[in-house]
């Protein structure tokens, strides 16, 4: 019989979505099977800390408990090819590997899975007007554009072209779990469209901005490769064209974490009366919530009040760098509401 190991109880209703987080994180224990009964799943873990838990308790309740978890059937992996644990992201059927080691990282990973047709390696930094990064083909096919597969929705998408990343997917879920339809959503950075189109089919009224028109080109295909046709699209500078939804938002994403800071005046100002922004920056670790006196000193400029509603660590960016999330309402005097300036 196997040894007890550490593993989560969770709801089966919430199973998938922890599931995905573990893996996200890179707890998830993949030597060992899941289990279940009527109720429930049982999760292996390798180990979690205290944040990655207050994160889970977001998504569902969940009990740690050790159990007899099946080993699950060994099949060979890139770790086992290269003696290390490789660093690499997945879109579509693109991997995208770190420089060092290359072309021994994509000959291991194409031969242990064979949906990856494509391996690249980035040259360059997120960079530019329009935020996007460089590639030299390492592996596989000559290309960068890729149709990928998240939350029940395809997003085709040329990786040099426009900015994507898929390690937000869980992020984007937690979003659309927070939005109702009927209510207008200003995603002031929509990219490709995996924010707006996932709130677009959940019946909010989605309004898409971003200023680089290669992203512009694929968030419209893919409207249109998931059939969604209620949603206002638009091509241009978020600073300008957020003002044009003054006093309207219920929700506003702001998905530019390296210079989000830069558009909080226009952002604060599209909110409505008790609207939500959604703001994301690249904060250090010693220091992960900085931007919240920048958010309320903004405000304070304008004349508005905010109130914290939730702040968490999205992502691991860099070593002791973070993709952090802070959500706030914007309380606005009635005064406000009648004439900003």
């Amino acid at each position: 019989m196997p040894e007890k190991t550490l593993g989560l109880k969770v709801e089966r209703k919430d199973g998938e979505r922890i599931r995905k987080a573990l893996v996200e994180a890179g707890v998830f224990d993949r030597s060992r099977k899941i289990s279940s009964d009527a109720s429930h799943v049982f999760l292996p873990i390798l180990e979690i800390d205290e944040r990655l838990a207050a994160k889970l308790g977001r998504i569902g309740q969940f009990e740690m408990v050790e159990i007899n978890f099946q080993p699950e059937e060994k099949a060979i992996n890139p770790e086992d090819i290269l003696g290390f644990r490789p660093s690499f992201e997945i879109v579509g059927d693109i991997a995208m590997v770190e420089d060092r080691d290359a072309e021994r990282v994509a000959a291991a990973l194409m031969s242990t899975n064979r949906s990856i047709k494509t391996v690249i390696s980035p040259v360059s930094d997120v960079e530019g007007e329009f935020r996007t990064r460089r590639f030299r083909h390492v592996a596989g096919e000559a290309r960068t554009v890729t149709l990928h597969r998240e939350n029940g929705l395809r997003y085709r998408v040329d990786l040099e072209g426009a900015y994507f990343t898929p390690r937000l997917g869980t992020e984007r879920q937690r979003i659309a779990g927070l939005v109702r339809a009927g209510e207008v959503v200003l995603d002031m950075f929509a990219g490709v469209g995996p924010f707006s189109l996932l709130l677009a089919r959940k019946g909010a009224r989605v309004i898409a901005i971003d200023k680089n028109p290669v992203a512009v080109k694929y968030l419209r295909e893919n409207a249109r490769l998931n059939k969604i046709v209620d949603i206002d699209i638009q091509e241009g500078d978020a600073a300008e064209l957020a003002i044009r939804s003054e006093n309207q938002a219920d929700h506003v994403i702001m998905n530019l974490p390296h210079s989000a800071s830069e558009f909080l005046n226009p952002a604060l100002r599209a909110a409505k009366q008790q609207g939500i922004i959604h703001y994301y920056c690249i904060a250090p670790e010693v220091d992960l919530y900085r931007d919240l006196a920048l958010i309320k000193s903004e405000a304070d400029e304008i004349g508005l009040e905010v109130e914290m509603l939730y702040r968490n660590t999205v992502r691991s960016y860099a070593p002791h760098r973070y993709n952090v999330v802070i959500d706030f309402r914007v309380k606005k005097p009635d005064l406000t509401l009648r004439s900003l300036t």
